[in-house]
């Protein structure tokens, strides 16, 4: 998602410097203070003429498939809000974050929330809260927002406005950032007049990943939830990257290499193991992937984009994979090994060059392993990557309009 994208990544995945500066969406709007260190600025109103066309031109072209989404109904005013947040994998570390707050033109009513959890980019602005930069956030956008729904979603820790480097699929870091910015939004939202009614969790493949990790904490925390849904999630990162390592498919992604590239920085940043990354990716690529890391500009023509070219021979040896700093910590990085209590559908694409049919249907199987019938999972048929995403979303969207706010 965004305007430049690496090897055409269907997982939104853009090379730094292609967002928007953001004096383009708000920044001359003084920030509200709020208590606790809570603030927000409304970036931009979307009329109903500029969401119907992100619903009937702009997706479309996209995603690559046609999709009869519901008209928008109601105009939609957008919020960027920051929020006090930690990171737990440096000692509960204090930073501050950024994220989306969408709202309808409607009559002051409790709005239904549902908080998105957005996939992988490599820009800082290619996120919710700079959503002129992000094509998923505006599908979001359209389709809820704009039917009367309230829209949340965190920006992560290091995207957005955050100082600090990307943290990708650190489960703990990615928990707190989304949940901590529940209670910041329902202030926002008191704020502007409105209450919010449930809490409703989607999210979209590094997104999907991050919406069952939330819920894991919000259930841990015994925080009511709705419904979750996510698309082309990868819930078992161990799993997934053994696929591509081990059995790899005619249809994988030639971008897939960014997932790989992402995760060594992320970890050996975030759990503190000096050297990973460099022990992971061949010398002659480890310069320019890590100023991609950084967010430094840098041609997408120099990043690989065949999994040899760029990882280290001995990480395709399954024992020694398992077995490394790197193995060990995507093992434990699952997002679906609890006992799950509140409803979920997982969709899944029978032909998503990122994501297996077997991961799609992974929480699904556990849990049912065990005679828990809460979490199903849901073919959208012959759908890549981003056609998975497309067609999940109004099936997001009637499902949750199905169930009572709780």
């Amino acid at each position: 998602l965004g305007r430049r994208h690496l090897a055409g990544g269907s997982l939104g995945l853009a090379l730094a410097g292609s967002a928007a500066p953001a004096r383009a969406q708000g920044a001359d709007n003084p920030p509200r203070q709020l208590g606790g260190g809570v603030a927000y600025q409304e970036i931009a109103p979307w009329d109903l003429a500029r969401l119907n066309r992100i619903l009937t031109v702009e997706i479309p072209a996209f995603s690559g498939v046609t999709i009869p989404y519901t008209p928008a109904r109601t105009g939609v005013r957008l919020y960027r809000v920051t929020y006090p947040s930690m990171v737990p994998e440096q000692h509960n570390r204090r930073v501050m974050l950024s994220g989306l707050v969408a709202v309808p033109d409607a009559p002051a009513a409790p709005l239904r929330l549902v908080s998105y959890q957005h996939g992988t980019v490599y820009g800082k602005q290619e996120v919710p809260s700079f959503p002129e930069n992000s094509p998923e956030t505006q599908l979001m956008i359209a389709q809820f927002a704009g039917q009367g729904w309230a829209l949340i979603g965190a920006d992560y820790i290091g995207m957005g406005l955050s100082r600090e480097p990307q943290g990708f699929l650190v489960k703990a870091s990615h928990q707190q950032a989304t949940t901590d910015l529940v209670p910041a939004a329902r202030a926002v939202l008191a704020d502007l007049g409105h209450q919010a009614a449930g809490l409703y969790l989607a999210g979209w493949s590094q997104g999907g990943y991050v919406t069952m990790a939330m819920l894991e904490r919000l259930e841990q925390t015994h925080t009511a939830v709705t419904a979750a849904a996510t698309a082309s999630a990868p819930m078992d990162l161990w799993a997934a990257l053994n696929g591509f390592l081990s059995f790899p498919r005619p249809i994988d992604a030639n971008w897939i290499t960014t997932i790989f590239i992402l995760c060594a920085f992320s970890y050996e940043e975030y759990y503190g193991v000096p050297g990973m990354a460099r022990s992971m990716i061949r010398q002659e690529h480890f310069d320019v992937v890590q100023r991609a890391y950084a967010g430094q500009p840098v041609d997408p023509t120099q990043v690989p984009t065949a999994l040899r070219s760029l990882i280290q021979d001995q990480y395709f040896n399954p024992d020694f994979f398992a077995a490394s700093a790197f193995g060990r910590l995507a093992a434990a990085n699952q997002a679906y090994r609890w006992l799950i209590r509140s409803p979920v559908r997982n969709h899944y694409g029978e032909t998503d060059e990122a994501i297996r049919v077997g991961i799609g249907r992974m929480a699904m199987d556990y849990q049912r392993a065990m005679g828990n019938e809460q979490v199903a999972a849901v073919s959208t048929g012959n759908t890549s990557h981003r056609g998975t995403f497309a067609t999940a979303v109004p099936q997001w969207k009637s499902w949750f309009d199905s169930l009572p706010p709780g």
